[in-house]
């Protein structure tokens, strides 16, 4: 049998799919990618197998109504972010739909329902507030579940309406409970699985045993199965490996073949037309016994978080995985494919670009993020340098050059990155300043990375935030002088900002406050801000001295005409709350945007005042980076760190407006 290829090619620049095409842009703003990310939890319909749910981090539920071929984000009530780890469909109700919601402490926590497909959804009474870690539903009637908590477990009789609490809340034991299984002929018959080995109830809750014998000592439980042909057979995986029990949990013996390496088995799986098939999906990979448990075969390599048949073909089925999204396989595991557009669940930090060129870095994410590029303004996005590529190294910092658009800088956290090639291949720089007879070498050692900024004048020049202050280099990074002008002057330096254009202005944002530079970082003056409990995450600066400098900051927004000498707070048509991201227009001026708690507000007048602008779509995005580009100047992006680039047509929409301005005045 040969390993499964994950993915539609081999290469690692996956051609994307553009969710846009076909598409109007002027209802709202629209995901594009890059699809794929941490998919925790997938569900399908047992009356239908084209309508799947898939659940992720961040509060993201999705519905696909094409077997997976396509996703649309499903919207979800807002609240602290929190992480879908269990999903159920009704089997006798299709768009009858329960998710399980782990959002901590937050009484955002609990069992949510949905009747409409997941169109609308309510919290459920008696369980608000308390951890949703797994959930199961009475194979012989679905209206038993059973939901297992950070407080125990909980019993539902009636569809979910009323909740009661089963386990002893003096039984210290049961808690956290990780793992849920009915006995598919006897909604009575009740496992759990515990950090601290299973247990079993046969009188629905009132009474627990532990089942423990012949399991490792204190063998965290993370998932449950129980045969549906032959009830007395249950399969429970844990940190010590797989188990199986010939008599209803009574006695365990352990299952041998899967390395040691991939104990942790998040879920077991029989084939539904041979039980003596299992699946077992590991943190390391996907396994196929096809003689129950005696051997095993390796059939992928992405760490697996839960996984369903196709109804009506079990050799179709899918995975939910931790960072290549949702994977289909046809063939009963001999190959499989990703099948993410419309599904985003990233951890996407940054975005840049030059030209009609965009780059996004993601943090966290293996082979499977790194360096996102899209060549047609942020519509499509291929990964064009994974982990290995940036030498097993997370990004905090990416610039890319305005005369090159393959001409990329990144920064990780203790040194600076260099591709020629438009982000698929890096090479290393190292800051060392100029050595000259009246300035000796200086020993810096690793120097802490913390920002990086381009300034394309009569040549390029990179700068370097630092630590241990700010560097310049004007041969790509070759050679680097340190700055030395008061006030900057071995101050560790935070984030660096310049014009959306071509201009010498730079600001910089340093442990002792805000500088501005007219002349390229030669000379520095203070910008002071109002008081020290304004905290800084954007600056627009204009290329024109003559424009005002904003500042988005977590009190609001703050306004300087005076080229950053005083400061006003900005309250002419948007709240004085925290701002995420401030931009001027690359192409008309003084006409500026900024998100807002994900809704975006517009100005033409510097940022004096503001009105609402369009922001369908962006509900609850926590969208924290506005990127406006000169070269494609009628559309915005919205980088959302688990939802990836959202997009606006800003021109097509304003065009509408216009006709429908027409259109309104002609009757």
């Amino acid at each position: 049998m040969k390993l499964a290829k994950v993915g539609r090619q081999a290469s690692l620049c996956l051609i994307g799919v553009s969710l846009l095409a076909g598409l109007p842009v002027l209802a709202g703003w629209h995901l594009a990618g890059p699809f794929g990310g941490s998919a925790r939890a997938i569900a399908i319909d047992p009356e239908n197998h084209n309508t799947l749910l898939a659940g992720g981090r961040d509060s993201l539920l999705f519905r696909s109504d094409n077997a997976g071929e396509s996703w649309r984000l499903l919207p979800f009530p807002p609240g602290t972010p929190g992480t879908f780890d269990v999903l159920i469909i009704d089997p006798t109700s299709s768009g009858h739909f329960y998710a399980g919601l782990d959002a901590g402490d937050s009484t955002d926590s609990g069992v949510y329902e949905s009747r409409d497909g997941g169109e609308h959804w309510k919290p459920l009474a008696g369980i608000r507030g308390v951890r949703i870690e797994s959930m199961a539903l009475a194979p012989s009637n679905a209206r038993v579940l059973a939901a297992g908590t950070s407080k125990g477990v909980y019993l539902s009789t009636d569809g979910g309406d009323g909740w009661q609490r089963i386990s002893a809340e003096s039984n210290l034991e049961m808690r956290d409970i990780t793992a849920l299984a009915f006995d598919p002929a006897n909604a009575t018959v009740i496992y759990a699985g515990t950090p601290h080995l299973p247990w079993k109830s046969s009188d629905s809750g009132a009474n627990w045993q532990p089942i423990a014998t012949g399991l490792i000592d204190d063998s965290d439980i993370f998932s449950i199965r129980v045969d549906p042909k032959n009830p007395q057979v249950v399969f429970a995986s844990a940190c010590s490996g797989i188990y199986r029990s010939e008599n209803s949990g009574e006695l365990w013996t352990k299952l041998r073949g899967i390395p040691g390496t991939h104990r942790r088995t998040h879920v077991i799986a029989q084939d539904p037309r041979d039980s003596d098939t299992i699946f077992a999906g590991t943190t390391l990979g996907l396994f196929k016994s096809p003689d129950g448990g005696r051997s095993w075969l390796h059939l992928s390599t992405e760490q697996v978080n839960w996984m369903v048949f196709d109804p009506d073909d079990p050799r179709v089925f899918y995975l939910a995985t931790e960072f290549a999204g949702i994977l289909k396989s046809t063939d009963s595991g001999q190959t499989f494919a990703a099948y993410n557009r419309g599904f985003v669940n990233h951890s996407l930090t940054q975005i840049t670009g030059s030209g009609n060129r965009l780059y996004a870095t993601s943090i966290y994410e293996g082979r499977h993020g790194g360096v996102f590029r899209s060549i047609d303004g942020g519509l499509d996005w291929t990964l064009c340098a994974n982990e290995e590529a940036l030498a097993g190294r997370n990004l905090s910092n990416i610039v890319a050059a305005p005369s090159r658009q393959d001409l990329l800088f990144a920064a990780t956290q203790d040194e600076v990155l260099k591709s020629a090639d438009g982000g698929k291949t890096w090479s290393r720089l190292v800051i060392r300043p100029k050595v000259s007879a009246a300035r000796p070498a200086q020993h810096f050692g690793r120097i802490r990375i913390q920002s990086l900024q381009v300034v394309q004048l009569d040549k390029l020049f990179l700068f370097a935030g630092t630590q241990s202050g700010l560097f310049r280099s004007s041969d790509g990074g070759s050679s680097w002088e340190r700055l030395t002008a008061s006030g900057i002057a071995g101050v560790p330096v935070q984030a660096i900002y310049a014009p959306p254009r071509g201009a010498s202005r730079l600001a910089v944002r340093t442990a002792g406050g805000l500088f501005v530079s007219e002349d390229a970082g030669r000379n520095w003056r203070p910008a002071p801000l109002p008081g020290n409990d304004y905290y800084v995450y954007d600056i627009a600066l204009p290329a024109d001295r003559d424009d005002p400098i904003l500042a988005a900051t977590s009190r609001g927004l703050l306004q300087s005409i005076d080229g950053g000498g005083h400061w006003q707070l900005v309250t002419d048509g948007v709240p004085a709350a925290t701002v995420n991201s401030v931009r001027f227009h690359p192409a008309r001026s003084r006409e500026a945007f900024l998100i807002q708690y994900g809704k975006v507000y517009q100005s033409f007048n510097g940022g004096t005042s503001w009105q609402v602008f369009p922001s369908e779509g962006l509900e609850n995005s926590s969208a924290h980076t506005l990127w406006l580009s000169a070269d494609i100047p009628g559309r915005m992006i919205a980088l959302s760190a688990a939802r990836g680039a959202l997009v606006f047509d800003i021109d097509q929409a304003g065009a509408a407006q216009k006709t429908d301005h027409v259109i309104s005045s002609s009757k």
